[in-house]
């Protein structure tokens, strides 16, 4: 897949080494950054798909651990999508009406913090991360 480069492809390449379920959101976690998933997520996987909240997603999700990154693609009004090597994906919903509080995702990368908003995106260099 060729696109335009954006500034989470940086986990282009990396493999997600872990899911961590924390009370509403979830983390994925790749070699070297972070994502916070606050919003509803969908994996894809061997023509399957499932959101979160349906039955099997846990174990559906946890499959895409170890798979390597080769795409990401922030459609601005859908979906946050990580594309994996073999054809897997997971999507976090970037629409109004899945969004619980403010952000729908927080990305920490290796050199900027990045936060997308119901209104806006916000980057913050240097691996700083937002003011409270």
């Amino acid at each position: 897949m060729s696109h335009e480069p954006n500034c989470f492809d940086g986990i282009v390449g990396e493999k997600l080494s872990a899911i961590t379920f924390v009370l509403n959101y979830w983390q994925l976690q790749f070699d070297g950054s972070t994502i916070n998933a606050l919003t509803r997520m969908e994996v894809i996987s061997n023509r399957k798909a499932l959101r979160d909240g349906e039955d099997q997603f846990r174990n559906l999700i946890c499959e895409q651990i170890g798979k390597i990154v080769v795409d990401v693609t922030p459609a601005k009004s859908e979906a946050f999508v990580i594309a994996f090597e073999d054809g897997s994906s997971i999507s976090i919903s970037l629409r109004a009406e899945d969004y619980v509080g403010p952000e729908a995702l927080v990305f920490y990368g290796s050199d900027r913090t990045i936060v997308i908003r119901d209104d806006d995106v916000s980057v913050f260099g240097q691996g700083l991360i937002p003011p409270s």
